[in-house]
């Protein structure tokens, strides 16, 4: 029988009044990641969460997974989804670097909570080139813009990005959201921040 000793790695910071919780690196093999969010402050809010996958250089395959989807929102339609993309939610999704763009798209009128399981394989690029990333968005309805200004330094909003560079539990980004834009720059309705907690834990399973 397989045991799966959990390792939380987490340290808090509060930013702005939202709570955020990052995973410091670990020596685990597998990279597994339970991720809990706190939507309270958006609840009765339509929007859009994106789950991306780029693919890097290099001939290596990768996956991510989707899994273990809970949520007291309601879940809409999902699509149009890209590339290599199989399965829906709230059962299992997985995207593959088969394609260059591959993306999940799930419409939500979000509540008080989102969490959910990330399951990545560990395959580093076979060359230098750049490794493939994950990256997570909550967009608006019609996934056109994202909801929330957000410390990610590339200017993309994201809320968490995975680098699978073969290293143990990969190079995980965390950034704190720091705004919602104001309504009349983005048609929207709500004035209030977004409360988010990102809850990660790292584990192997061990044989």
């Amino acid at each position: 029988m397989h045991s799966h000793p959990r390792a939380k790695f987490a340290t808090c910071f509060a930013v702005a009044g939202l709570l955020v919780l990052s995973v410091h690196e670990s020596a685990l093999a597998d990279s597994i990641y339970d991720v809990t969010m706190d939507t309270s402050s958006l609840s009765g809010q339509d929007a859009t969460m994106a789950f991306d996958f780029i693919a890097g250089g290099g001939t290596q395959s990768n996956t991510v997974t989707i899994s273990d989807f809970a949520t007291d929102g309601t879940l809409g339609t999902n699509g149009p989804n890209s590339g290599s993309v199989t399965g829906s939610l709230p059962g299992t999704v997985t995207l593959s670097n088969a394609s260059f763009f591959n993306e999940f798209l799930q419409g939500i009128d979000l509540d008080t909570s989102v969490a959910f399981t990330l399951d990545a394989t560990t395959n580093a690029p076979t060359d230098s080139s750049l490794p493939d990333t994950f990256s997570f968005f909550v967009l608006d309805p019609t996934a056109s813009y994202s909801l929330l200004n957000t410390t990610d330094p590339t200017g993309a909003d994201s809320l968490f990005t995975l680098q699978i560079d073969g290293s143990a539990g990969g190079v995980t980004g965390i950034y704190t959201p720091t705004s919602v834009p104001e309504p009349e720059e983005l048609g929207l309705w709500l004035t209030a921040l977004l409360g988010v907690g990102l809850a990660m834990r790292l584990r192997r399973q061990l044989t």
